[in-house]
């Protein structure tokens, strides 16, 4: 996939400035202006790290109904959801769910309860909803919070730190690494959109050109046929 190749050459523009940071072999030449713009570029990727948060009120006869949000990010794009649920109890939860808005296919669903994160990941290059909906018996209105990020979770990294057996600065440039891929994986996904964009734009054009030029025609053609209806009407009463 586009992400996998990105993510492949993000990584190997960046294996000289790992070995360098780890003791090994130094880069070749002009290393440090290379370093300085790999630099720039993950600082840019962490700044830049995009993060949507929401609080509502869910439970109660006023809002017992589901509440869906819409999640627009590339195919194969992980996400972490923080949730905060302060009046949970046990029979009192939330389900969360994320269905892909395109093929109707659901790719997430998960009753939760307190606080904690989720990980998700897109399906497709569509819209996703991402639902939340009281489960049990929510017979009060209970404030939810729900803050949606794009990246990996904590876990995820402690994991490949362990599995791998990173220390913290490989760890920090592998998740820069992939800050950075997502961005570049971002652009290309908006760029798309633009040509999409473009098409429709030129084809409401195109249909607005003919659309004047058919009414004319009409008018046309009409004129035409009541002009020869008047003209027989007159000659079969004969006056003229």
């Amino acid at each position: 996939r586009r992400v996998g190749r990105v993510r492949q050459s993000v990584r190997g523009g960046c294996a000289e400035q790992r070995r360098a940071l780890l003791g090994g072999p130094s880069c070749s030449g002009g290393s440090v202006h290379s370093m300085a713009m790999w630099t720039t570029a993950l600082l840019f990727a962490l700044v830049c790290q995009g993060a949507s948060a929401f609080q509502f009120v869910i439970g109660g006869p006023e809002n017992g109904g589901k509440q869906c949000f819409v999640v627009e990010q590339p195919e194969d794009t992980p996400l972490v959801a923080d949730y905060s649920f302060p009046g949970a109890s046990a029979k009192a939860k939330v389900e969360v769910s994320m269905v892909d808005a395109y093929s109707g296919k659901e790719l997430f669903r998960k009753i939760v309860s307190e606080e904690g994160h989720l990980s998700l990941t897109t399906g497709s290059n569509a819209k996703h909803n991402l639902c939340v909906s009281p489960y049990g018996s929510a017979t009060t209105p209970m404030a939810f919070a729900l803050n949606v990020r794009v990246g990996h979770s904590d876990a995820f990294y402690e994991e490949m730190a362990s599995r791998e057996h990173l220390d913290g600065l490989q760890l920090e440039v592998v998740r820069l690494n992939d800050k950075l891929a997502q961005m570049l994986n971002e652009a290309d996904y908006m760029k798309k959109r633009e040509v999409e964009f473009h098409e429709m734009t030129e084809g409401m054009d195109t249909n607005a050109k003919w659309w004047p030029i058919l009414q004319i025609s009409i008018l046309l053609i009409t004129g035409v046929f009541q002009v020869k209806h008047l003209k027989r009407f007159f000659q079969e009463k004969r006056l003229v």
